[in-house]
């Protein structure tokens, strides 16, 4: 049984991603060419110079967990 998605739930999972992007480094401001290979390998469009913020409201909360788990990934091979 699928959970629905929730306003709060979607917001957490943002602001997450914004966190995981301050941890690595990365501009949380706005989408960039760092971002590019994260963004593809999550099956997110996205433009350069997009705000960030406007970026993240406008995923589901799929591809908001397939961002984080690219994040997390791309983290995990750098201490590596």
């Amino acid at each position: 049984m699928a959970i629905a998605p929730t306003i709060e739930g979607q917001q957490y999972l943002r602001d997450f991603a914004v966190q995981l992007l301050r941890d690595a480094e990365l501009p949380h401001r706005q989408v960039t060419v760092l971002h590019r290979d994260i963004l593809r390998r999550a099956g997110i469009a996205w433009q350069d110079g997009q705000s960030m913020a406007s970026l993240l409201s406008a995923l589901s909360q799929q591809q908001l967990r397939s961002l984080i788990d690219q994040l997390r990934d791309d983290d995990q091979d750098e201490e590596e």
